[in-house]
């Protein structure tokens, strides 16, 4: 009765057995589906994973090609062109740019690539490779339009700092190569309606080239020594009358009879404030609109003062001779004084025709011409359209002095200016006019101390921190800007052993701020490069006044070697600022 039993157990078994092979069966009809689905996947994120690589490589392919159009270039050159970038950065022999699309205005660009990408697994169900197609294209937002004209003030910094060197280049010669790139580039982009003005500057800027005769009869000049600041450092205008000058041209040619090398280098003081941060018009019957001729005054003989090249008690007058105790009664020039402050102003010392000693060229930072630069390498270019004329004075430039921004960015403005010194500018409601200033420095604004002295600063393009005491004119009083009235601030510097350094600065970039904001509201396109290598850095206050005086964040650069300065002016030379990509 039992054996019954065993038998059905055994069936039952076999029947496991027959159910678990029925699964196998349909596992195994059913795993090919599944790894093809899986395969798939797999496949499909490596397409995914091409396809990010090949739009990197059109995007870098559409922006190389859209900075070198011109108005001949065909959609048929800008597809060849945009094929050798594609395939230097996108290692795949199928790669294609398969068509390029050249807006009608020139301003913009459209590049389709495709690629095949070999399939990993779909290869088994006979799938050995899937396609991938992208688009790039590339707007020169602002950029150059066929029909408009462009002024472009190139604004250099060629301070003693840019005989540096960063990877074997000094920076100065990094500087020539990229801005005559830029140059080469707009004149190639725009021809017949580009014209370009070169405004070297260090410590000071050479407006105007001294060996022109006319350039010292100028109508902008003040040539009656009537503005305020003509004799604020030379005892006022009543002593000059007295001693026979009429305008500062009157000294330096005393100065030059007696050695050529001492006479004027072409340089310019700064207007009053705000003057000094304005689109000046220049009014013959506002003497504070004319230009004063740079001319540092001798300084006491006494210690603390760095710029002593006469006697201060020397003096000729009508025939009659002066030092120190002899002298004549019926003289209005007097003969001696005591005080520092009398002999630093003691104009009667510019009269004698004694010899003088001492090294004064551009280089010693001595002498009636202490912070001009170099007027054979460093003059202002004024707006020219002719390129080779513009890539000569880059050759030419050289590096040497302090760094004012202030006084480089003004200059460089009134070079595209419609008013002002030169007023060869366009107006600025021109239709189709761009002006543009690029401005390039490696520093920042130092304007060096005296310290224990009654003027408390070197003497440049805005003279003496104080006056003895008394306010210099030229700063900011505090009415804009920043807020600061440095006026008051720096008139404390007189006689005192504190170092106002900072101060100094402060209000130079605060002048150079105002500047920049005035720029931009006229209408003027500002770029900004700040050239700070690791050896020679510029600090985070000098990087954020470039940042704060270019039109927006899209308009300021930072070039830390001269692959990036390169870059900075290649940039700028794409369509006058942001080519950017659009798709």
């Amino acid at each position: 009765m039992m054996r019954p039993v065993a038998n059905k157990e055994r069936s039952a078994r076999s029947f496991a057995r027959d159910k678990a092979g029925n699964v196998g069966i349909i596992f195994g009809l059913s795993f090919v589906p599944v790894v093809m689905m899986i395969g798939a996947g797999v496949d499909y994120g490596r397409i995914a994973a091409a396809r990010g690589s090949l739009q990197q490589a059109a995007d870098t392919a559409v922006l190389a090609v859209a900075k070198g159009i011109v108005g001949t270039t065909t959609d048929q050159q800008a597809r060849s062109q945009a094929q050798v970038y594609l395939s230097t950065n996108y290692r795949n022999a199928t790669a294609t740019v398969t068509s390029a699309a050249i807006a009608a205005d020139r301003l913009s660009l459209c590049v389709t690539a495709q690629a095949q990408v070999a399939t990993a697994i779909m290869k088994i169900a006979g799938t050995t490779s899937m396609s991938t197609q992208v688009t790039a294209c590339a707007a020169l937002q602002g950029g150059i339009s066929p029909n408009d004209t462009y002024e472009i003030a190139l604004v250099l910094d060629n301070s003693g700092s840019m005989t540096r060197s960063t990877g074997g280049v000094t920076k100065l010669k990094a500087l020539r190569t990229a801005a005559k790139s830029f140059v080469g580039t707009m004149f190639t982009k725009a021809p017949g309606r580009v014209k370009f003005a070169v405004t070297p500057f260090a410590g000071g800027v050479v407006a105007v080239d001294p060996t022109v005769s006319t350039n010292r009869s100028a109508s902008w000049i003040d040539l009656e020594g009537a503005n305020s600041q003509h004799w604020a450092a030379f005892g006022g205008k009543t002593a000059a009358t007295a001693a026979g000058f009429t305008n500062r041209f009157d000294i330096f040619s005393k100065l030059a009879s007696r050695r050529s090398s001492l006479d004027w280098r072409g340089c310019f003081e700064e207007p009053i404030y705000p003057y000094n941060v304005q689109d000046m018009t220049i009014s013959s019957t506002n003497a504070e609109t004319l230009f004063v001729p740079y001319l540092a005054p001798d300084e006491p003989d006494s210690n603390g003062y760095g710029n002593s090249y006469l006697d201060d008690n020397d003096a000729e007058y009508g025939g009659w001779s002066w030092d120190w105790g002899g002298g004549s009664a019926s003289s209005t020039c007097g003969d001696t004084a005591s005080s520092e402050w009398g002999r630093l102003t003691h104009i009667c010392k510019y009269n004698t025709s004694s010899s003088i000693g001492g090294s004064f060229g551009p280089e010693s930072f001595f002498g009636p011409n202490q912070f001009c630069p170099d007027n054979a390498t460093q003059s202002v270019l004024q707006l020219t359209s002719t390129q080779t004329t513009v890539e000569n004075k880059i050759d030419k430039l050289a590096a040497n002095g302090n760094t004012n921004l202030h006084v480089g960015f003004m200059w460089g403005w009134r070079t595209i200016s419609p008013v002002g010194p030169f007023a060869r500018g366009k107006a600025y409601s021109a239709t189709g006019n761009h002006k543009v200033i690029v401005f390039m420095t490696d520093g920042f604004n130092n304007w060096g101390t005296q310290t224990r002295t009654v003027v408390g600063s070197d003497y440049e393009s805005l003279g003496y921190y104080t006056y003895n005491g008394s306010a210099n004119a030229r700063l900011p009083d505090g009415s804009a800007g920043d807020g600061v009235n440095y006026r008051s601030a720096l008139t404390a510097s007189a006689g005192s052993k504190t170092s106002y350094l900072s101060t100094s600065r402060s209000a130079e970039d605060d002048l150079t701020l105002e500047a920049c904001t005035a720029a931009k509201a006229a209408g003027v396109e500002i770029f900004t490069i700040g050239f700070s290598i690791s050896s020679d850095p510029i600090d985070d206050q000098g990087l954020t006044l470039l940042k704060n005086c270019a039109t927006n964040k899209d308009h300021y650069f930072a070039a830390i070697d001269a692959e990036s300065l390169n870059l900075a002016f290649s940039t700028i030379g794409t369509g006058l600022g942001s080519l950017r990509l659009t798709q």
